[in-house]
């Protein structure tokens, strides 16, 4: 045993000899030539300069994104969670919430891109959820996840987002028994979510599913997702019982992630959760007319703001397309008020934050202008369309996948709309 530690121990020191051996050979007298390239302004302006997009390199991106989704999906439904280029090793974790998005990300690119792969993906996702639902001591019947006792709030919100914009446009592709069925789905699992309303606007953040425990405490990213599910729900779907909820909701959720969280001392890290879902459910309900919309309008435009300017989401270093969702969603309100500057302002940043966001995609259209991708001795193939986490990660992981794929096609949608 103490030979083993022996060996194992000058193993460790020969390595780092290895790795601090080019420092040791380096001299004084090498400096100036290796710095001379990061010592001429030139050379970190170009990296602050993001691509610029096109709606041809939207399209492809898109299309790579997709490949992404369809080729990860597990045979149960749900889909690989994430997994490292570099190292081409899986991560052993999961997450119910994401996963859910991610299904509604597909939802949204079936919506706008219909292809009869991708139906059939959404319909696996969909059968995955449905498949593990249980009931619940009132007799509820609820999705579940796999192995998780706690149910979150947002994974419900988010598979009825999921069901509702695949239900979008979808007449003549759904046999009525077929729609009929999600329908009702739809209405059992809104039901659940009504179950959770809090009386300060919020919805309690999770169920225990041993207990029937309702942790009457909202969570600012849930309350976004639910809030975005009613009102998608309530205007496509004509889901007018829930317009009640939404009118009531809006103005506490406002004071609660906005106005109070920006007074002095406030937590702005409960806006950053809210951010994106609050911002599409506010141009939802101005795009709706629906009462209470100047509040909402006010609402959208002011976290678009904050996002650019309290937030500096373009110094930000990781993925950031969950604010574009956001930024977009702003910009759609300034459109209804007609307000040309600010949608100039909000696309412009919008437009910046995608193309640097699209050197994230692995064979992506801006794949070979990412230093990091072009560093590594070999990608796997699998790999492709995959979204990491920053552009010098390898990270792919599945909501990074479907927040981008998400902004993507709403930049195309807004953007960019057909003739």
């Amino acid at each position: 045993m103490l030979e083993f530690r022996f060996l194992e121990n000058m193993k460790r020191i020969f390595i780092l000899y290895l790795i601090i051996l080019p420092a040791l050979l380096l001299s004084a007298a090498d400096l100036p030539a290796l710095l001379q390239p990061y010592a001429k302004p030139e050379y970190w302006q170009e990296r602050e300069v993001a691509p610029a997009i096109s709606k041809e390199n939207l399209v492809t991106a898109v299309e790579a994104a997709r490949a992404y989704y369809l080729n990860h999906q597990l045979q149960e439904g749900n889909f690989l969670y994430a997994f490292d280029v570099v190292s081409n090793q899986q991560f052993p974790d999961d997450n119910q919430v994401r996963q859910a998005g991610a299904l509604w990300g597909l939802s949204c690119l079936n919506r706008d891109r219909f292809t009869e792969n991708t139906r059939r993906a959404v319909l696996a996702g969909l059968e995955f959820f449905l498949s593990n639902r249980k009931k619940l001591t009132d007799g509820q019947l609820v999705v579940t996840y796999p192995g998780d006792e706690m149910l979150k709030t947002g994974t419900v919100a988010l598979f009825c987002l999921a069901v509702t914009d695949f239900l979008i446009g979808q007449e003549k592709f759904l046999p009525p028994e077929v729609r009929s069925k999600y329908e009702t789905a739809l209405q059992e699992q809104l039901r659940y979510l009504q179950s959770m309303e809090l009386p300060d606007g919020s919805w309690a953040h999770v169920y225990d599913l041993p207990s029937g425990y309702r942790d009457p405490v909202g969570k600012s990213y849930y309350d976004g997702e639910a809030l975005l599910a009613y009102c998608k729900a309530a205007r496509y779907l004509r889901r007018d019982e829930l317009l009640p909820r939404i009118q009531f909701a809006l103005p506490k959720l406002i004071q609660k992630y906005l106005l109070d969280c920006w007074k002095p001392g406030g937590n702005a890290e409960e806006t950053r959760g809210f951010s994106q879902w609050g911002a599409m459910a506010f141009a939802e309900c101005v795009e709706a007319q629906w009462e209470q919309t100047d509040g909402a309008a006010e609402a959208a435009l002011a976290l678009g703001w904050w996002q650019i300017h309290s937030n500096k989401i373009e110094a930000k270093a990781g993925n950031t397309a969950y604010a574009v969702e956001g930024l977009i969603a702003s910009w759609r309100v300034a459109k209804c008020r007609q307000d040309q500057a600010s949608m100039t302002a909000l696309r412009a940043v919008s437009e910046r934050c995608l193309g640097r966001l699209m050197l994230c995609q692995i064979g992506g259209p801006f794949h070979t202008k990412n230093e990091f991708f072009n560093s590594l001795p070999r990608i796997q193939p699998r790999a492709f369309g995959g979204i990491t986490a920053a552009p010098d990660s390898g990270a792919i992981r599945i909501d990074n996948v479907q927040h981008q794929l998400h902004a993507m096609l709403l930049a195309l949608k807004y953007f960019y709309p057909e003739d």
